[in-house]
């Protein structure tokens, strides 16, 4: 993989990064769903904007989604990213925003195990290895124990 796509990658996580630190920020002072609805409506106006500069490419691709194309568009939006994103800011407000982005940061595995399953993707020895340490790496992450935290050190 090249530079320029691992260093994108990385700017993309640490977009991701400050992200739950802005939610969390927003669901100690505001329903879940006021957030959401209100992030969703900023999300719609901004995807106007890339409708209106992607107009023609657009309209090429509608005509081309099948019923299973579009069961796949709804599932994956509405069911999927709607009841996540809702338990997400929900378990925000609650608890350590690094904890929670930890443990939803598991994801890696999921991926893993249901690209293998579903797209025949091919796992390597490598990809297996880095998933169990992303993995563990996350649960030793989210043991959120009073006698080891960092401010337990420094007295």
């Amino acid at each position: 993989m090249d530079l320029i796509y691992i260093l994108a990658a990385l700017f993309v996580s640490l977009l991701w990064g400050i992200s739950p630190i802005i939610l969390k920020l927003l669901a100690m002072k505001f329903n879940t769903i006021t957030i959401m609805v209100i992030n969703g409506l900023l999300y719609f106006i901004s995807l106007i904007i890339i409708f209106y500069f992607n107009y023609k490419t657009i309209m090429k691709d509608i005509p081309r989604i099948n019923k299973y194309d579009l069961l796949l568009l709804v599932s994956t939006s509405v069911f999927i990213g709607l009841s996540a994103q809702l338990i997400y800011i929900t378990l925000l407000g609650s608890f350590d925003s690094y904890i929670i982005t930890a443990l939803v940061s598991v994801s890696p595995l999921f991926t893993l195990i249901l690209a293998y399953l579903f797209m025949k993707e091919n796992i390597t020895i490598h990809g297996v290895l880095g998933t169990i340490l992303v993995v563990v790496g996350i649960m030793l992450i989210s043991y959120n124990d009073d006698r080891y935290r960092i401010k337990s050190f420094l007295k």
